[in-house]
């Protein structure tokens, strides 16, 4: 089973569609929203579906079937088309390798551009799809869909998204769009990427004599028809964590690390825990005994017999040796000194400062946990945090001065003695 994904899309005037997409019941529309980040807030598993405007997608046909080096060349390509100015790594793009024979692979590269990379929308979202990517396209046509405003073309292959621009910059159709449409599919065509064309289809809110004129216009015939909802399958076959900006990502794989520390720690100190609860049930029990027997105890001033005497005297120093023996054992059984317990109160402390926890020891009385933080500041800023979680104030807390790296990153290190 897959748990149920948000989908966030550009509905055909300037706001966004907010859909419900999992593995049994398809997609379910949702609601319009204004600002996308308003759909992200409160949902864990968030895809972000861009317009044309905000990811441009385009193909190109590459001389072999070797995967690793053809990311190379859709970077190549991508830097051709003039919509990068940095490295691979930090260069949000994603390529699909939609055909492949004969030694050929035809291949359509997404593209985040610049102004999309800096909305703070997509700090919160897990990955990143071209919004004409999570519908099926039909065999041979082109596809014309409105997108906040704008009317964009699309070109496929098989079903799947090869190519889209924007041939409108208004939702009104007017008389440059139809010489567009021509010069893009003629393009396409000479680079041996797109096949005969057969027809085109509308998808929105299109009036029947919008569709008559375009038809009389291009020559072809043209329908139009409400957009289909968005697929569930394409949601996880199409959205991509390589089209996150590169902040985002390394945030992402950062939510990612700390809950798979988590397992292992749980995984580690499940049987830890499972050998503590035994014992403290066990002394429970013989301090209850204990009690008992003090209770029913009865002492007296003087006895005559010494055989009582005697016998007195051993059951007191039986509840000696128990009170003892459970005074010895409460410090070690005590709760807020477990490990997973002071584990728990560090990751609470999170919060406080952007820092990575790479390192926990216990040993007896002392503790000791590293890390590394984005800046000097913020490690002393979950110092302080430490300082003041009331879970952690069973330890007396220090930290080293922070060793400052080459990006400005600081690695702390912070010991814990038992008070």
């Amino acid at each position: 089973m897959f748990p149920r994904t948000t989908v966030i899309l550009p509905a055909a005037e300037a706001r966004w569609e907010v859909w419900h997409c999992s593995n049994g019941s398809g997609s379910v529309w949702h609601a319009l929203v204004e600002d996308p980040a308003q759909a992200a807030n409160g949902n864990g598993s968030v895809v972000m579906a861009l317009p044309a405007r905000s990811c441009r997608t385009f193909a190109f046909s590459a001389p072999t079937e070797d995967r690793q080096l053809l990311r190379k060349l859709a970077f190549v390509q991508v830097e051709k088309r003039g919509l990068t100015n940095t490295g691979a790594e930090q260069t949000p793009f994603d390529y699909h390798v939609i055909e492949q024979r004969d030694g050929r692979s035809l291949i359509s590269v997404d593209v985040l551009t610049p102004d999309a990379a800096s909305s703070s929308a997509l700090s919160k979202v897990r990955s990143i799809v071209p919004s004409a990517r999570l519908f099926p396209m039909p065999e041979g046509k082109l596809v014309i869909v409105a997108e906040q405003g704008r009317l964009v073309l699309c070109a496929s292959s098989g079903g799947q998204l090869l190519h889209s621009q924007i041939v409108s910059a208004t939702r009104e159709f007017n008389g440059h769009m139809a010489p567009e449409i021509r010069i893009a599919s003629l393009a396409l065509h000479q680079q041996g990427i797109l096949q005969e064309v057969t027809g085109i289809q509308l998808w929105g809110d299109f009036e029947p004599e919008e569709a008559n004129r375009l038809s009389e216009e291009l020559g072809l015939p043209v329908d139009a028809i409400a957009r289909p909802p968005p697929g569930s399958a394409a949601v996880r076959r199409e959205a991509s964590t390589q089209l996150l900006p590169p902040e985002a990502r390394q945030a992402l794989r950062r939510r990612r690390l700390l809950g798979l520390r988590w397992v292992a720690a749980a995984l580690v100190l499940l049987p830890l825990l499972s050998w503590i609860y035994g014992e403290r049930r066990q002394l429970a029990k013989l301090e209850t005994e204990a009690a008992h027997i003090e209770e029913t105890l009865n002492v007296p001033g003087a006895s005559s017999k010494q055989a009582d005497q005697n016998r007195v005297r051993e059951e007191h120093e039986a509840v000696a040796a128990i009170q003892s023996r459970w005074s010895s054992l409460r410090n070690a059984l005590e709760p807020r000194r477990y490990p997973v317990a002071i584990l728990d109160g560090f990751a609470r402390c999170l919060s406080a400062a952007d820092v990575v926890l790479t390192r926990f020891e216990s040993k007896a009385a002392d503790l000791t946990v590293a890390g590394t933080a984005r800046s000097a500041r913020d490690a002393y800023d979950y110092f302080n945090a430490v300082n003041k979680e009331s879970t952690l104030g069973v330890y007396s807390w220090s930290m080293i001065q922070p060793i400052i790296g080459a990006d400005g990153s600081a690695s702390f290190e912070i010991k814990g003695k038992m008070r």
